[in-house]
């Protein structure tokens, strides 16, 4: 009989392997929970639900990166029009449960408090819409796989504090070119 703590462990070794030679990852911000200050967490305005001009906001966490198994990114299926459609993407992601552990995610056992972090990868940010847990073996979780779809930092985040502004430059240029 096979022990599954060495199946556990022949998994990881070989995933980290391919990580190693073909992999990728991504720079994951949990959110900072709401708070009664904008120095102790995330503040919003109770009437228009969004942060008010230099008071705080949406907050996130320093940002880290987590190696992935697999990224797959879903294109907007509809064509961008001249009348204003912006196209967006989905994305789904796998890790590592280890590695998510391992990168300094919180309770990565839980989807609910990640239900409002933002994760960075090839120059677009994502918005998570479902996090789930996958392949447990006797009490030792084995993936996540997350999905999550695109959001715009300069357009949805106004009076936040987005990772942009607090972790590394922003990866957009300042204004959209001219046609």
């Amino acid at each position: 009989m096979t022990d599954v703590r060495t199946e556990l462990s022949l998994i990881q070794k070989h995933v980290r392997q391919h990580n190693r030679e073909a992999g990728e990852s991504v720079m994951w911000y949990e959110f900072s929970p709401f708070a009664d200050t904008p120095a102790e967490g995330s503040t919003y305005d109770d009437i228009y639900d969004e942060g008010a001009p230099g008071e705080g906001g949406r907050s996130y966490l320093s940002g880290f990166v987590i190696p992935t198994i697999y990224v797959m990114e879903v294109e907007d299926t509809f064509v961008s029009e001249d009348f204003g459609r912006q196209p967006t993407q989905n994305i789904m992601v796998t890790f590592l449960y280890d590695d998510a552990i391992r990168a300094g995610m919180t309770e990565p056992r839980e989807y609910k408090p990640h239900l409002n972090d933002l994760f960075l990868y090839d120059s677009r940010w994502y918005k998570v819409n479902e996090f789930r847990v996958r392949g447990r073996l006797i009490d030792q979780e084995v993936i996540v796989r997350v999905q999550g779809y695109e959001v715009f930092i300069d357009q949805e985040f106004g009076f936040d504090n987005s990772p942009a502004e607090s972790s590394f430059d922003v990866l957009w240029p300042p204004s959209f070119p001219a046609i």
